[in-house]
């Protein structure tokens, strides 16, 4: 009788251990850190990658590991939490952001770091701001005197995914994806086994965002997340969990013919992560046809925003922007998105405590923090637009700027605010 050999665990290539982060122009080193992505994404012979670009009279590059980090879905990452930054937001080498990454969207980044740049219209730019220690002992932020550097200025992210509006498009990227395969039999979407279990895409415990993003638009009149069919896939036990870790997430990449396929894309390597991300990454899925595209990307923000917990509790000033009830110019009720400046204290209140990296539960999966009970002193106010009525519940970004600092006394006590007095 032949005997199946003894399965003992692998050890992970060496690019599991190699990631490419993220830095906002705007903080000092050692703050600046906003994510970083792990190098699963091979250089092919066809593949673009920008291996061949100089920081000053050091290459950067990582193209001799041959891997790296797609870059339309570390772009597209970079704009979801700078407010859907999608016609502006672009990475650079440089901190001043005058050596842009000039790289079709299906090339491939290989430098350990990049600077993402935000550029901010003249009405809303602010100078860098340096904390000061104030008489009580905490820190305040103050303009800084160089306001030269327009992209260097530390423009605000988006805390978390609670406080994310969904777009009113989807990016260009995710607008000609090609028709999922269709298997006939129940099977997992990524792997093809039968043993499968139901998962939803916009998790249950994100009712209420998918509520006030009216995201019911999208399924078929579907008024929770828990009853839309269109938010349903089928997967196996391990890439379930793995999914609720939010380890992972469907985007469109180009194939060898230039269309726009589904495929599974890790953000993370650990935690029991590797395996799967060895054998699956890049996968293309099958048996989507049901599955809306806007609760795809849905999914892939959540899983954008479990990355970035940690840059949104250190350092001691941040520009974080939030979601408030509030009243437009008409009398009714909106949501508005404000850019606040908010001390380290502020934000462990909120958001904190900073995770644990050993097992700890990613920000996705932690129940919804009831954000608009909360505002913080200080608040700089910025709205959906000073205009038209509509402009207030508009999905993009529009985070306008006012010249003044609003005080706590504005809001109301459920943390709403009335636009008619900004």
């Amino acid at each position: 009788m032949r005997l199946q050999h003894v399965c003992l665990s692998q050890p992970l290539p060496f690019n599991f251990r190699s990631h490419i982060s993220i830095w906002h122009p705007g903080y000092i080193r050692g703050e600046d850190t906003m994510f970083s992505l792990p190098c699963l994404d091979e250089v092919g012979p066809e593949d673009v990658a920008d291996d061949e670009v100089v920081d000053g009279n050091r290459k950067v590059g990582l193209a001799q590991a041959g891997y790296g980090v797609h870059f339309g879905t570390m772009l597209l990452a970079c704009q979801v939490i700078t407010g859907n930054s999608f016609d502006t937001a672009y990475l650079s080498y440089d901190r001043k952001g005058n050596n842009k990454v000039r790289m079709n969207a299906r090339g491939i980044l290989t430098h350990d770091h990049y600077f993402l740049h935000v550029p901010q219209s003249k009405r809303n730019f602010v100078s860098s701001l340096i904390p000061v220690p104030s008489a009580s002992g905490s820190f305040i932020c103050l303009p800084s005197s160089r306001a030269g550097d327009r992209d260097t200025t530390p423009y605000a992210v988006t805390p978390n995914f609670e406080n994310w509006r969904f777009p009113e498009a989807l990016p260009s990227s995710w607008h000609s994806i090609a028709i999922t395969p269709r298997d006939s039999k129940p099977s997992c979407i990524i792997s093809g086994r039968m043993a499968t279990e139901k998962a939803h895409v916009i998790p249950q415990s994100q009712d209420k965002w998918y509520t006030n993003n009216a995201m019911s638009d999208y399924s078929q009149g579907a008024e929770s997340v828990h009853n839309s069919v269109d938010n349903m896939i089928r997967l196996r036990a391990d890439p379930s969990r793995i999914l609720h870790d939010c380890a992972f997430a469907l985007v469109p990449k180009s194939d060898t013919n230039g269309r726009e396929r589904i495929v599974v894309h890790f953000f993370s390597t650990t935690n029991g992560a590797g395996d799967a991300a060895f054998w699956h990454h890049n996968q293309k899925v099958h048996n989507l046809a049901s599955v809306a595209p806007q609760f795809l990307f849905a999914r892939f923000a959540l899983t954008v925003f479990a990355r970035i917990k940690d840059l949104i509790l250190r350092g001691e000033c941040r520009q974080i922007a939030v979601v408030l009830g509030g009243i437009d110019s008409s009398g009714s009720p909106a949501w508005v998105t404000r850019e606040v400046e908010m001390d380290r204290a502020q934000r462990l209140s909120r958001y904190g405590p900073l995770t644990s990296h050993k097992r700890a539960r990613p920000q996705c999966c932690e129940s919804q923090q009831d954000d608009d009970q909360k505002s913080p002193e200080g608040v700089r106010m910025f709205g959906y637009g000073l205009g038209e009525p509509e402009d207030y519940t508009s999905r993009t970004r529009a985070w306008l700027g006012a010249d003044e600092t609003r005080s706590i006394s504005e809001f109301s006590s459920d943390g709403s605010l009335d636009l008619r007095y900004c």
